[in-house]
């Protein structure tokens, strides 16, 4: 009910354009653009004409960022945000990439919680262990089962929150424990490593906004990125029909 409450807002993903513009009148409301490229502002700049508040970028790499703000001309003040793809909102659940894979057993269930984003390959590196461990954070280690050294650097660098130990190979108890002592879930299947990456190369493209994790993380984005306080300046003051 539109009329309970003083600023309200409303998603629309599936109206045209049509009933859009005919939703903001009958509502007397502005609307803010969601879109993935400076293309998609250039192509509805004109639409929406007064109501339109103007655009948050979402989804957008990195070294795009500067290159839509040099190409953005007369439409750049009309830009709220530009949101960079995330990598902690593409990340999955220790649980879930467990349920991935061809588990012969895990140790350490209660543990699953733990957020995944990165992968890193256990064997030979020129890199002390635990520092090549650390270059990323919320990491699964992917080795096989019988390498305690290289299961051990990974658990001291502090970064890692699961161990994928392959070959149906158990890691030694020495390895089990100090994984347990920083509650790190132990997963061991019966895939190569080798194999285990090309199961892992189809999970890492779908994910989902699941976690607890990824709506604080939302939260730090938008508070960095929106200026709020002008926003609602410009909500609290409607426009005459």
């Amino acid at each position: 009910d539109l009329d309970k409450s003083e600023i309200i807002f409303v998603e629309i993903n599936d109206l045209t354009v049509d009933e859009t513009k005919k939703f903001l009148d009958k509502n007397d409301a502005r609307i803010i653009l969601v879109e993935n490229s400076l293309e998609d502002i250039e192509l509805s700049a004109n639409i929406f004409g007064e109501r339109l508040i103007g655009y948050i970028l979402n989804g957008i790499w990195k070294y795009k960022k500067n290159e839509i703000i040099k190409n953005s001309n007369n439409i750049e003040s009309k830009i709220l945000a530009i949101i960079e793809e995330y990598r902690a909102f593409m990340g999955h659940t220790a649980e879930e990439i467990i349920g991935f894979l061809d588990t012969n057993n895990i140790i350490g269930d209660n543990y699953q919680r733990k957020v995944i984003e990165n992968f890193l390959i256990g064997g030979f590196v020129l890199d002390w262990g635990p520092e090549y461990f650390s270059t990323l954070k919320n990491v699964a280690l992917i080795v096989r089962g019988d390498r305690p050294d290289v299961q051990l650097s990974a658990i001291q660098s502090g970064t890692v929150n699961l161990i994928i130990a392959t070959s149906s190979k158990t890691p030694v108890e020495y390895v089990r424990n100090e994984a347990k002592k920083f509650d790190i879930p132990i997963a061991i299947v019966n895939d190569s490593t080798i194999e285990t990456i090309d199961k892992l190369s189809e999970i890492i493209n779908t994910f989902e906004f699941d976690s607890m994790k990824k709506i604080e993380f939302s939260n730090e984005v938008l508070l960095k990125n929106l200026d709020f306080d002008s926003l609602f300046d410009i909500f609290s003051t409607p426009i005459t029909k």
